[in-house]
């Protein structure tokens, strides 16, 4: 999402076969976090991004979604935190506020 509640900036969907696909990576959160990564290399650079939105489906293998831990260190490992929502904090440092949000859906 864009900063200041602008509209969606992306949506996707990706289909993998259950036989030839490596599964522990697929429901890894790394995975998760790699696929945020290339959307926000293709952002515009005046673009922030302020949340993640990762649907699930009941039935389906269960993804391990990033907690925000995870995500903060990824973004400074891979040195993303100009192109990701920050507020100040004490000392003149800086806090990450990306959301990670997990609606719940049935079926």
């Amino acid at each position: 999402m864009a900063e200041e509640g602008q509209k969606e900036l992306t949506r996707g969907e990706m289909t993998f076969n259950l036989e030839t696909a490596n599964l522990d990576y697929l429901t890894h959160s790394q995975f998760i976090l790699g696929i945020v990564e290339t959307v926000i290399l293709r952002l515009n650079q005046q673009c922030v991004l302020d949340r993640i939105e990762i649907d699930q489906s009941a039935n389906r293998l269960k993804l391990q979604i990033p907690n925000i831990s995870e995500l903060r260190s990824y973004i400074q490992t891979h040195h993303l935190l100009t192109h990701v929502a920050q507020s100040a904090v004490a000392n003149g440092h800086s806090a990450i506020t990306v959301s990670i949000s997990t609606p719940f859906k049935l079926g």
